[in-house]
């Protein structure tokens, strides 16, 4: 839980501020105001769909693919979430938001593929260092202890 809870800090002031972005940016094109209360809640259940997303991703429990399907599936609420805030300001388009989610599974799996490679990497280490430990243990028996 305290991971859990560090993680939301971080996602939440990364997300708050994009909200604060977002909102200059309708505010300067359609000069309409949101108010701050629709901003703020919208940045609070975006941040726990998201640290839920990043937890399930991070898990080292079960299948990593079935953490990452699941990851993803959970980002997805995240965007309609968007959209409903934002309203039409934003997303003028709804095939907009069908990009938004192909980009973001592109992130993530690109996110995933190089976690797995990190991971392949450190295992083939492991191995290396523990066949050079038993090798180098086979070579120091004394014939006298059997």
């Amino acid at each position: 839980m305290k991971t859990f809870g560090k993680r939301y800090l971080g996602v939440y002031l990364i997300v708050h501020l994009l909200f604060l972005v977002l909102a200059v940016i309708v505010f300067r094109r359609a000069e309409v105001s949101y108010p701050f209360v629709r901003l703020e809640i919208g940045a609070l259940l975006i941040s726990v769909i998201l640290t839920a997303s990043i937890s399930l991703f991070r898990m080292e429990k079960g299948n990593s693919i079935v953490n990452t399907i699941l990851g993803y599936l959970v980002i997805i609420p995240a965007i309609f979430l968007l959209r409903t805030i934002f309203g039409v300001y934003l997303f003028r388009f709804s095939w907009l938001i069908y990009i938004a989610m192909v980009l973001v599974g592109i992130i993530y799996g690109i996110a995933v593929w190089v976690v797995s490679l990190k991971y392949k990497k450190e295992v083939q280490d492991l191995n290396q260092m523990l066949q050079a430990k038993e090798e180098g243990m086979e070579e120091n028996k004394d014939p006298q202890d059997h």
